[in-house]
């Protein structure tokens, strides 16, 4: 989540404060805290405004929203999903949705106890999915970490 912090002149004019940028800063965001503190400087009047929030994006502007690597875990999942549906014959997204993957990723999981914060991911399917999904994810990263360490290793080495 992120934050920001508003300060809001009183406008002599209006009579009031110019709390339209508010709202409009609010528009494609899911407000998680709000405060507001009233100060006065120099015999003026303000507002300071606090929001905690998280942009709320719609479907493809997810996905562009990620980084590279995520991007590669994303595919990685939804890759493991269509294989792991087909074969037991049913729909991918009874497995998980989209929108599940991309929490996983946002809120980086890599427990069965961190999945639980995932919307609709209940003890179904933890049970049935969680151990697989969390092995992807771990081994994803253990494998970034591997290579990462690797290039490392080789940019250290001496010129000859």
């Amino acid at each position: 989540m992120e934050i920001r912090i508003f300060t809001l002149p009183f406008d002599e004019v209006s009579e009031g404060f110019p709390d339209e940028i508010i709202s409009q800063f609010c528009a494609n965001k899911k407000v998680h805290k709000m405060e507001a503190h009233f100060f006065q400087q120099d015999g003026r009047h303000f507002w300071s405004v606090a929001i905690q929030y998280e942009i709320v994006l719609k479907g493809e502007d997810k996905i562009r929203a990620l980084d590279d690597v995520q991007r590669l875990l994303y595919e990685r999942l939804k890759q493991w999903r269509r294989e792991h549906a087909g074969q037991v014959g049913i729909p991918v997204y009874l497995v998980a949705t989209n929108a599940q993957f991309l929490q996983m990723i946002r809120f980086k999981c890599r427990s069965l106890e961190s999945l639980k914060q995932v919307k609709g991911f209940g003890r179904k399917r933890l049970e049935k999915y969680g151990r697989h999904i969390i092995n992807i994810i771990k081994d994803f990263y253990d494998q970034r970490s591997k290579e990462k360490s690797e290039n490392s290793s080789i940019d250290n080495l001496p010129f000859k």
